[in-house]
């Protein structure tokens, strides 16, 4: 089940992205070497911002490579040597103005574990205070205050399928 690296190589370089291939050594497999294709990310994280036991705070924004305008939790990738409380902390001001006094760190999740190494990190907010946004340049992005429950119906319904912000409700459903 485990692979051993035996070579590695850069296809293609990006800007953040790199799109790599590996021959690896498939463990008691009698010697059998494969490749494994996958682009490494630098990391990110994921914002859950609470309002309070009812609302949440969410964001709405066009993602090219689906071609849809997306519901999701602010977000966003790390800066080169930038801790990750930083970065959420960076992400939920730029994207939605807020501010939170109370963060907690929730762990992390690999959103695309198959193709992708991007590590990403989960912090709850909580205590928000309302500012100004600062989005990124190209950036457009809409914040959206929303009933936790409507929340749940939307994921439901079809209308949120970002898979990192259902697993923030997720987590909210089993916490709250």
């Amino acid at each position: 089940m485990i692979e051993k690296t035996l070579e590695s190589k850069i296809l293609y370089k990006g800007r953040f992205l790199d799109f790599v291939e590996d021959q690896v050594e498939i463990e008691n497999s009698g010697g059998i070497v494969a490749p494994r294709q996958y682009f490494t990310h630098p990391g990110g994280v994921c914002v859950i911002p609470v309002l309070d036991s009812e609302y949440i705070v969410l964001i709405k924004q066009f993602r090219t490579p689906v071609g849809e305008i997306i519901y999701e939790f602010p977000a966003g990738k790390k800066d080169a040597g930038e801790e990750p409380l930083a970065t959420a902390m960076r992400e939920l001001k730029e994207e939605t103005g807020f501010t939170a006094e109370t963060w907690e760190d929730k762990g992390f999740i690999y959103p695309c574990p198959g193709y992708c190494t991007e590590k990403l990190h989960l912090f709850l907010a909580r205590d928000l205070a309302c500012g100004e946004d600062n989005p990124d340049e190209g950036e457009i992005v809409e914040t959206s205050i929303v009933k936790l429950k409507d929340a749940f119906q939307m994921v439901n319904d079809g209308q949120i399928r970002d898979a990192k912000t259902i697993c923030g409700l997720f987590y909210l459903s089993v916490n709250n």
